[in-house]
């Protein structure tokens, strides 16, 4: 595979890519081969964050498709043979479902077994608010912007036409003004049963749904009918505060639910 197209053109977007002659995991095992991404913060304030890549076999692909540089993102392929690795996790982490526990260690932490996806994958990454960021699309996207709608997925869509309005973003999360119908029945359902409502927590803790990443935690999260609504303050480590004075309808985006096959980076 040849690299220096590919960290040329991170840099045509202003990203720092760095190619490891070593890998990040799997050093002794299945995992060598597999092509693995990651992005580095340093703890130190004044070293910059980077991504880190490690390509694998020599047949592994990883092609940058297109690239937005008033953005600061771009869009990356990633094809290879389906292949079997295998990684640790501690014994509280979340196990992704595609995974099976084939040893623990003496240590304690568990070893499963996993395999690559042999169909092509497309990520996009690059700078957010104010960190790099991968996220894996659920297609193709012949453009960053295409790419941003992908994740936005046709619920938010359809909702942003409904309401005459773009959502707020914050990483994975969508809020959008409920139509004056919907809040009425949300202010409703408060007021009589209040109790339904989750507090300080995060919003798929709250909405039991499995995402992958540190949580978004919201002053408050009712669900109903399996309608996500949040209002107050919505933090997270990596985003800005969000401030929602009343009740937003809220989505996810369209990002595979678990950690990626090889990437070591999640929100």
């Amino acid at each position: 595979m040849a690299l220096s197209p590919l960290v040329a053109r991170f840099a045509q977007a202003g990203l720092p890519l760095e190619v490891l002659d070593r890998p990040l995991f799997g050093g002794r095992g299945q995992g060598r081969d597999i092509v693995q991404l990651d992005i580095a913060r340093p703890r130190r304030a004044k070293v910059p964050e980077l991504f880190r890549l490690w390509p694998g076999a020599a047949d592994n692909r990883v092609v940058v498709t297109t690239v937005d540089k008033a953005r600061q993102q771009l869009v990356v392929m990633v094809h290879e043979p389906r292949r079997r690795f295998e990684f640790e996790l501690g014994r509280h982490a979340e196990t992704p479902r595609s995974a099976r526990l084939v040893r623990t260690t003496k240590w304690g932490t568990r070893v499963f077994e996993q395999f690559t996806d042999d169909r092509k994958r497309h990520f996009l990454a690059g700078m957010d608010e104010q960190h790099l960021f991968i996220a894996q699309l659920p297609h193709a996207a012949p453009t960053v912007w295409a790419a941003h709608v992908a994740l936005k997925g046709p619920d938010v869509q359809q909702a942003e036409r409904r309401a005459g309005g773009k959502a707020v973003r914050q990483g994975e999360w969508f809020f959008l003004n409920p139509e004056p119908r919907e809040l009425s029945e949300v202010d409703d359902v408060v007021r009589r049963t209040s109790h339904l409502i989750a507090r300080h927590v995060g919003i798929a803790q709250a909405a039991q749904l499995r995402r992958a990443g540190r949580p978004h935690e919201a002053d408050e999260v009712l669900v109903l009918d399996g309608r996500i609504y949040v209002r107050g303050h919505v933090k997270h480590p990596d985003h800005a505060t969000l401030f929602l004075r009343t009740w937003r309808r809220t989505f996810a985006n369209t990002e595979a639910s678990t950690q990626p096959e090889g990437v070591l980076w999640v929100d």
